[in-house]
């Protein structure tokens, strides 16, 4: 075993990170997915304007995609805040996850797994 290289920085835990706290001008609505810079997320619950509530970055969420489109499972894919769906182009777009089961043409949902 090689040596490890130690950061005497003093970290401290905070949580599991599964669900980050957020505070909204907005109303969100459960469902709905929330871009904030490359973190993307999920609001399990809806979230009133002015109030502290969280979005899920982990799991597994069935997301709306283009009905034209052909996702693999194991697709990286995007979320798209012009049109409003999971995309397979990174140009510009903050990574939400990855398919874990195929989504051919003419579907209009693929599951993602939640993945930063």
């Amino acid at each position: 075993m090689s040596n490890p290289i130690i950061a005497p920085i003093g970290a401290t835990f905070v949580h599991e990170g599964v669900a980050i706290p957020i505070v909204t001008e907005a109303e969100i609505p459960a469902g709905n997915v929330v871009v904030l810079g490359k973190l993307v997320g999920v609001a399990k619950y809806g979230i009133c304007p002015n109030s502290r509530g969280s979005i899920t970055v982990a799991g597994v969420f069935n997301l709306v995609k283009d009905p034209t489109t052909n996702i693999p499972a194991g697709t990286i894919l995007y979320w798209s805040k012009i049109s409003h769906h999971v995309i397979k182009n990174a140009y510009q777009h903050s990574m939400i996850g990855i398919a874990v089961e195929d989504a051919p043409p003419s579907t209009l949902r693929v599951m993602v797994r939640l993945k930063q």
